[in-house]
């Protein structure tokens, strides 16, 4: 009996010591994977920058390289003011947009592939954490609802409507409360009204606060 009881004492001490092998091969292995999707990107975004600055950087401003187009009527994002998603990127360069053409003629698919893995890595960098309170982001949520959601997706839900020119899709795209502000403030001729007169100022920047704060989740 006690020479059953200490093989099986062995065996499971030999199943135990298996297990943690395992289990350490697996980590070196996720370890492995997450290096080398690691480096994956970062050639892509050193590869996306020159391509950017070429085919982008005469309409978008992005790391303090500000641009000045003169021949395009709408306002332009600022993408240190806005931080989108790689998918949402590589679908504007494919699909082009109301004032952008689709460049997917003009880059292959690795370039465009580089080019939104470098937006994607270094737009934003003049978005702050938002320190709006819990009460004004409800304010804002209800204003979003009932002034914003027919034209603009955010927090997993789709836009409610059908407009002619679909607003930013904010589930994918994260701007800075100062960029919402300018846009709720003055609109987009043909595309947007402005809010001005239409919200008072509390309920301006309770939204604002909220498309930040919520935006890109």
């Amino acid at each position: 009996m006690r020479r059953a009881t200490a093989c099986a004492l062995l065996l499971i001490l030999a199943l135990a010591g298996c297990g943690s092998d395992s289990s350490k091969r697996d980590d070196a292995a996720a370890r492995a994977r997450a290096r080398a999707h690691a480096a994956l990107q970062a050639r892509l975004v050193a590869a996306g920058r020159p391509l950017f600055v070429k085919h982008c950087g005469l309409c978008h401003t992005l790391e303090g390289r500000v641009a000045h187009p003169t021949f395009i009527e709408s306002p332009i994002p600022n993408l240190d003011e806005v931080k989108p998603r790689a998918e949402y990127v590589e679908e504007r360069i494919h699909r082009g947009g109301f004032d952008m053409q689709s460049f997917e003629n003009e880059l292959s698919a690795t370039q465009i592939r580089a080019v939104a893995a470098y937006v994607a890595d270094v737009a934003g960098g003049r978005i702050a954490a938002s320190s709006a309170r819990t009460t004004q982001l409800a304010t804002g949520r209800q204003v979003f609802a009932q002034n914003c959601a027919s034209c603009h997706g955010i927090a997993g839900r789709r836009r409610t409507g059908t407009p002619m020119y679909p607003g930013t899709e904010f589930n994918f795209v994260k701007p800075s409360e100062r960029m919402v502000m300018e846009r709720i403030l003055k609109g987009i001729p043909d595309e947007m009204p402005a809010f001005k007169s239409r919200l008072s100022p509390a309920q301006l920047r309770a939204v604002a606060a909220y498309v930040t704060a919520t935006a890109g989740e």
